[in-house]
């Protein structure tokens, strides 16, 4: 059964006009279910035009210039709405004058979203612009989960038919799986849940100091089947009702093989775990994740997300 709410109630879209922005809202448009708020922001940056108009060398009035900051968002806002319209949705709109990140994790705040989704590059020009390092700072610092996509990503009518979620021992990927469970009662979608033993450096120090890593291989594969069992069982899930795919080698890449191989539309992780012999998920390997993976990637970053 699914769930006719859906697990978002208020979804935030940073919104620019360039392809990943417009592929972001084509994402949002189709994970939003009945009752669930939509909000299309454009955050207007006066602040390095301010820094170049007050400069001695190129000092100017940049009162003509806000103007028309102001009214390529104002166009971008429309372009939206008729996006949305499209769709037969009627999206609430936000034009906010503010650093890039710090502008969307204070709309979602305000706004109690439970959900930003943005894409990961944007073209460079007049038009306010939405670069990698916007995308990495709000996965940082939101407290609400972020789902990510790339502008070649192909947005279909049910993007989480097959979800993929990487866990390990730590809050944040217990929070990821806890969500990625609550997407696929809403979504009706296959779960495929993922722990990776990554042996790259026990691979090395066996070709450097010339032992056999057959035996410590086992007891990592049985480790990560026990990781896997624990993080089930404390989310209350029947293991029959998912499937299980433990992996080895780099964090990054053997997720993003795991869900190739599971066909997945979308991968749930966390942003942090710890550190130890267990096998963590650290920002770095989310960074990495949301860089390369082809299809949409949904970041938890709070145990309470």
């Amino acid at each position: 059964m699914t769930d006719a709410g859906g697990p978002f109630t208020s979804i935030l879209v940073p919104y620019d006009g360039s392809e990943p922005a417009r592929t972001a809202l084509a994402l949002a448009l189709a994970i939003a279910r009945p009752g669930t708020t939509l909000t299309v922001l454009n955050v207007v940056d006066e602040a390095p035009l301010m820094a170049q108009s007050s400069t001695t060398v190129m000092a100017f009035d940049p009162a003509p210039l806000f103007e028309a900051l102001d009214a390529e968002a104002r166009t971008l806002m429309a372009d939206a709405i008729a996006r949305c319209a499209a769709a037969k949705v009627t999206p609430s709109t936000a034009i906010v004058h503010d650093g890039h990140v710090p502008g969307i994790l204070a709309a979602a705040t305000e706004r109690a979203c439970d959900l930003i989704v943005m894409g990961t590059h944007a073209r460079t020009g007049l038009a306010r612009i939405f670069l990698g390092s916007t995308t990495a700072g709000v996965l940082q610092s939101s407290n609400v989960p972020v789902l990510t996509t790339h502008a070649l990503d192909t947005v279909v009518g049910h993007p989480f038919a097959t979800v993929l979620v990487a866990v390990d021992e730590s809050d944040a990927c217990n929070a990821a799986l806890t969500l990625a469970l609550r997407v696929a009662n809403a979504f009706a979608s296959h779960v495929v849940v993922t722990n990776v033993a990554d042996t790259t450096r026990r691979s090395d120090e066996a070709a450097t100091y010339g032992f056999n890593p057959g035996p410590l291989e086992q007891d990592r594969e049985r480790e990560s089947a026990g990781i896997v069992a624990t993080a089930l069982a404390q989310a209350h899930v029947a293991p029959a009702s998912v499937d299980v795919a433990l992996v080895e080698g780099r964090p990054a890449r053997a997720i993003l093989d795991a869900a190739s191989d599971a066909r997945a539309g979308a991968i749930v992780m966390g942003t942090h775990g710890r550190s130890g012999v267990r096998r963590m998920f650290l920002g770095s390997v989310a960074e990495a994740v949301v860089r390369e993976a082809p299809i949409p990637v949904l970041v938890v970053r709070k145990r309470d997300a």
